[in-house]
């Protein structure tokens, strides 16, 4: 294996110092070519729309893993300053809705990967919903409305890195879509979220509880900053909670998940 020095990992990927400046992300053998070119192809637009986020330079390989360059940046995730300093949860999580809303200013046209498109085939691929349930829901979905404004598709503080200034980080699931489904998808993982077996009940109401603070806060700055109506965002929250379940998530969010799903499956006519 290389002798480059790991300084991260992940699900997906492990990240090595490169050179002065920059890191190389390597991906786990066998990930998807494409998913990696799209991740290239999307930090790039990103970059270019004067977004913070690591500049990419490029594929590499090595060790026969597959992998991208990208500029070094330092600093801590804004999930890392929650879980440190806790009663820094309004401010950030209103920089977190700013963020985002100012992602959802540009205009994403030309990218191939569509939101409507990447949610029915994987509310398509969900394992523990019913065909019938599957296609309920993408009718559904298809009938929502459209848009062609940038999407990140998993914004969640520990996208968001703070070294005096913000970077935005993780573009792989980037898309061109409705900034309304892409805050859906966000208040989801704000919302549903499981922890290591074995963890205090105590502990386990006090996550809880800033989780809601958290989501709470992130909502309500965003609607003020974008002038939308929450309506707009709630009736995404069916396929976005629907497509999460084909994710490596543990079987207690599934649940919380397809409790949410089947609620508001009973909702629609």
């Amino acid at each position: 294996m290389t002798d480059l020095r790991l300084i991260g990992q992940g699900r997906t990927a492990d990240i090595f110092e490169y050179s002065q400046g920059k890191i190389i992300k390597l991906y786990k053998k066998d990930f998807p070519a494409e998913a990696i070119n799209q991740e290239l192809v999307v930090s790039g637009l990103a970059c270019s729309l004067g977004i913070r986020t690591p500049e990419p330079f490029g594929h590499t390989q090595l060790d026969g893993r597959d992998g991208l360059i990208f500029q070094r940046i330092s600093g801590v995730s804004l999930l890392s300053l929650f879980i440190k300093k806790p009663w820094t949860i309004p401010k950030y999580s209103k920089l977190l809705a700013n963020l985002h809303a100012e992602i959802h200013t540009y205009e994403a046209a030309e990218l191939n990967r569509r939101q409507k498109q990447v949610l029915c085939e994987y509310i398509q691929q969900a394992p523990l919903l019913t065909e019938q349930e599957k296609e309920k829901i993408i009718r559904y979905t298809e009938k929502l409305p459209d848009g062609n404004k940038l999407c990140h598709g998993d914004f969640h503080p520990d996208n968001v890195m703070f070294d005096g200034g913000y970077w935005i980080v993780d573009w792989m699931t980037g898309m061109s879509g409705n900034p309304a489904g892409d805050a859906a998808r966000t208040v989801i993982l704000l919302s549903v979220g499981s922890m290591p077996d074995g963890t205090p009940a105590p502990i386990k109401l006090f996550v809880q509880f800033l989780r809601n603070k958290l989501k709470a806060a992130y909502i309500k700055e965003y609607l003020r900053v974008t002038g939308h109506d929450y309506s707009t965002i709630d009736e995404w929250i069916l396929p976005a909670a629907a497509a999460r379940l084909v994710e490596w998530i543990p079987k207690d969010e599934k649940d919380e998940l397809l409790s949410i799903i089947r609620a508001r499956l009973k909702t629609l006519i």
